[in-house]
């Protein structure tokens, strides 16, 4: 039977108060952020019902941003809890909610198996999907569907990408689906390496809010 779907709404005082549940913060070697949480008296039942929640998100809005940061809740010996936040699906505001997008640059390229460049280049990047441009289309093609194609990243290990044609921008540039079910931990690297070059690129949605 398919597990049904719980809304999970908290009001400003109950946010207030989770906030003051928040003792600690680590940032783990995955880079997420984990919080320890105490529980007083008669705060049990709010950060019961945050943890039984299906699905936990974490919602934040700066100007034309939109960053959902998924949240997983744990609970540990008595009453303390643990909370972890993960890199967040990043959005622009507008007619409706779209994939922030990452131009790309000389360093993120397209490589096969062997690590050899293929002849295809990044236009931009999101995190569902991706845009490829091609120099000599008389010679070269763009393939319908992605795969057996590395996304290779600056400083970082190189991404086995899978997707699938959009459609075509024009006569030099495709646009493709990334991932499919069991591609979780190609979608977070690629998460994670998004969320920084966001931060780098709109520091005022970021680190300086809260200084």
């Amino acid at each position: 039977m398919a597990k049904s779907d719980k809304e999970l709404l908290i009001n400003d005082q109950e946010f207030e108060l989770l906030s003051e549940m928040l003792l600690d913060t680590e940032i783990s070697e995955n880079k997420e952020l984990n919080y320890d949480i105490s529980s007083k008296s008669g705060k049990d039942a709010l950060l019961f019902q945050l943890g039984l929640a299906d699905d936990l998100q974490l919602v934040a809005n700066y100007g034309s941003h939109h960053l959902i940061f998924p949240v997983q809740m744990k609970m540990g010996d008595f009453t303390n809890f643990s909370m972890t936040l993960k890199s967040p699906k990043i959005y622009e505001t507008g007619d409706k909610l779209r994939s922030w997008r990452l131009s790309a640059d000389k360093t993120m390229r397209i490589v096969n198996e062997e690590g050899e460049l293929l002849p295809y280049r990044v236009k931009d990047l999101s995190a569902s999907g991706i845009s490829l441009l091609i120099d000599d289309p008389e010679n070269e093609s763009l393939p319908e569907v992605l795969s057996n194609i590395y996304l290779q990243l600056p400083d970082r290990e190189r991404l086995a990408i899978s997707g699938s044609q959009i459609r075509r921008i024009d006569k030099y540039t495709v646009a493709y689906s990334l991932g499919k079910e069991g591609d979780d931990e190609m979608l977070s690297a690629l998460t994670e390496y998004l969320f920084e070059c966001h931060a780098e690129q709109h520091p005022d949605a970021h680190i300086n809010r809260f200084k």
